[in-house]
């Protein structure tokens, strides 16, 4: 087995490394919580105007 802190290792070296994964993995989360964010308002957006149509398609009385 080699060194299994080659991770560590890398940081220490080259710090700015670490805040370039760092800055990958924030924006990947907040582009990821954007994304549902985003579906999920489309989802309601549609479901709102599907029960509209069935309301109207409803004869009245």
């Amino acid at each position: 087995m080699g060194n299994t802190l080659w991770f560590i290792t890398i940081l220490k070296e080259k710090p700015w490394l670490g805040f370039l994964i760092g800055l990958a993995f924030i924006t990947i989360m907040f582009a990821s919580k954007n994304l549902v964010v985003y579906f999920y308002a489309r989802n309601q957006e549609k479901k709102a105007r599907e029960e509209k149509a069935e309301k109207d398609q409803l004869p009245p009385g």
